[in-house]
This record gives C-alpha cells, structure tokens and sequence, in this order.
C-alpha cells in the first residue's frame, strides 16, 4: 500500500510541476495580449503597453489566480478522499517553484542582451519587483516565493473550510 501512495505523490508532483509551467507560460500569452488587448482597447488612457511593469503585474497576476485555484480544488478533493497532507503539498509546491526559478542563473551567461531581456520579461512575470532590485536573480525569487506561499495558504484554507463544511452537513 505504501508503495501505491509514494507513486501517487510522485505522480501528483510530476503533475503540478507541468501546471505550474504550463500556468505560468499560459498566463504570460494571455496577459500580453488577451487581457491587455482588451482592457487597452476600452481604457486607452492606461498605456498599458508602454509600461513593462504593468504589463509583468498583470502577467503574473493571472497565474497566482490559477495556481491558487488549483491548490483549493486539490484541498478540497485531498479533504474528500482523506489524502489530505499538507506536508507534501508544500513540498511539491517549494521544489516546483525551484525548478521554475533554476533559469535565472543561465542569464549570467547569455552574451545577447535582447535575449536576455526577453526571457526576463517572458520567463519570469515577476519583472514588477524590479522596483525593488535590477536583479533578476532577486526579484524572479520574490515573485517565485509569494506565488508559492499563495499556493500554500490556499491549499490550507481550503482545506479549512472544507471540513467545515462536512461537519455543517453531518451535524443537519
């Protein structure tokens, strides 16, 4: 039995480390050019466009939404089938965002400048925090942390609320 549960936690890292990429890189298209083509069409005055900063919030806005979607769909149904084990979901949610963040250091080494400037603002949507740092290094970690404490804190509320709710349903 045991050896069903480490395959299935090895499964569901393997799964969310794919979502979390494929968020990501989804939230960044339709950031560009989705959410911006139309919020830039109906509000011209924002210059949505000539603000890069802009442009990577609402890029990485997107995929904290869906991430933590996610993570509450997942405590939910953890809940229901008492798999719940938030020890291994912050796990999986802390080595997904390491391997998501491990590119950064390739940047040191890239000779090309607008190649560099285009993984930046591609890559890592967290380009907002470079008001704080120019690093890349610094602000694609701060952007990397609180979107994996976001994903976290949603598991656990969900999960919270969740068992509220079955006891609500036991106790009628």
């Amino acid at each position: 039995m045991e050896e069903r549960d480490s395959l299935r936690t090895m499964l569901y890292g393997w799964a969310r480390l794919g979502l979390f990429w494929l968020i990501n890189i989804f939230a960044t298209i339709i950031g560009r050019t989705a959410i911006l083509g139309i919020v830039g069409t109906f509000v011209p005055r924002l210059a949505l466009y000539s603000s890069p900063e802009m442009l990577s919030f609402i890029s990485w806005l997107i995929p904290v939404w869906l991430l933590g979607w996610l993570f509450r769909d997942d405590a939910r149904r953890h809940t229901a089938y008492g798999t719940y084990d938030p020890i291994i979901v912050s796990i999986i949610v802390i080595l997904t965002a390491a391997v998501y963040y491990a590119p950064v250091f390739i940047l040191e080494y890239m000779t090309d400048k607008k190649v560099v400037m285009l993984v930046e603002g591609l890559y890592f949507t967290s380009y907002w925090f470079s008001r704080v740092s120019d690093d890349p290094q610094i602000y694609a970690l701060i952007g990397v942390i609180i979107e994996a404490a976001l994903c976290i804190v949603s598991y656990l509320i969900a999960h919270k609320r969740y068992l509220k709710k079955l006891a609500e349903e036991e106790s009628e």
